[in-house]
């Protein structure tokens, strides 16, 4: 019976890896804190049965997608670094850039 509950839960990891990864591409951000809750929800319990060698294929797989969903979350935290970055640098140029005088009588005059 253990044996099966650990197949389930490395298969229900390696489809909640995969839904996280979607949700993460496609910018579902609202579903990605629920589907990883439930990912760690499923490590927890993996983690008190005892392993199973046969059990190897399934963790690969599992492990895989789970890569992928780091280097994903990784991928869109530089991203959204760099975002924030531009947009401070922008504010701060925007403060710190002193418009010119008022030229327009100048024009007028010569005008």
């Amino acid at each position: 019976m253990a044996k099966s509950l650990a197949e389930q839960l490395l298969e229900d990891f390696w489809l909640l890896s995969l839904c996280v990864a979607q949700a993460i591409e496609e910018g579902h951000w609202d579903e990605v804190t629920g589907l990883l809750q439930r990912r760690e929800e499923t490590l927890q319990v993996l983690e008190q049965l005892e392993p199973d060698p046969r059990w190897l294929p399934l963790l690969r797989r599992a492990l895989e997608a789970d890569e992928r969903c780091q280097s994903l979350l990784q991928r869109k935290q530089r991203d959204l670094l760099f975002a924030l970055e531009e947009e401070y640098r922008q504010r701060h140029c925007a403060e710190t850039y002193d418009a010119p005088a008022e030229l327009g009588w100048k024009f007028e005059a010569e005008g």
